[in-house]
């Protein structure tokens, strides 16, 4: 099963004139890792710089394997630590729905990263999913994903030298479904600001932020 690996790091301010160029060396090593399915490079400027990562690997146990030269949160370390803001956070994560319209070139884009309780996973990923797939509908996404993981520190989710007993299957699957990312692209910010506007972007928002901490990074394809 693939597997979805969403890296985060914020930038000081006034520091990454360079970012870009840096963004993309690590993207050119990225690209020769075996098991490497697609990687996306995002940027975020306002109200903050960030720099955002996501890479799909084959299954876990390529991403196992390429951590040693190709996780892109030790690459961001050793190429832009010094304009970093703290440690890059990192996720590893399931996608649950997707969609894409070709005719559509993705121009914008936005990262809605949420933290809930475990125990509303199943009732988020139901209520998200449906509430996506009725906006979608209309003319104006471009590309977006909702996937589900967890923090890489957070737990481990693969280990082949420990025998899970049901106590750390149980706190691992806790653990694993407690973060949701969805990723959305639209064409321009006119569409953007049409999607937010929504009445059914605006009833799934405020139930998010009822049952979790919600982030919101405006993005732009690197």
């Amino acid at each position: 099963m693939e597997l979805l690996v969403a890296t985060l790091a914020q930038m000081a301010l006034g520091k990454d004139d360079d970012g870009p160029t840096r963004l993309r060396f690590i993207s050119e090593t990225i690209h020769n890792a075996p098991g490497l399915v697609n990687a996306r490079l995002y940027r975020s400027t306002v109200p903050e710089s960030y720099y955002f990562i996501l890479t799909t690997w084959e299954d876990e146990d390529f991403w196992y394997k390429a951590q040693d030269r190709y996780n892109p949160k030790n690459l961001l370390r050793g190429s832009t630590g010094e304009l970093l803001m703290a440690s890059p956070e990192q996720w590893l994560m399931r996608y649950l729905w997707g969609y894409s319209r070709p005719s559509a070139q993705p121009a914008v884009a936005a990262a809605h990263l949420v933290t809930i309780r475990p125990d509303q996973a199943e009732l988020v990923e139901r209520s998200w999913i449906e509430g996506l797939r009725r906006q979608v509908t209309q003319p104006v996404v471009a590309f977006a994903f909702l996937a589900q993981g967890r923090n890489e520190d957070s737990a481990f989710m693969h280990d082949h030298s420990t025998s899970h007993n049901n106590k750390v299957a149980e706190d691992s699957e806790n653990n694993y479904s407690s973060n949701f990312l969805n990723l959305l692209s639209w064409p321009g910010e006119t569409q953007r600001k049409d999607f937010y506007a929504d009445p059914d972007y605006k009833a799934i928002s405020g139930f998010l932020r009822s049952v979790g901490v919600v982030r919101v990074l405006a993005l732009e394809p690197l």
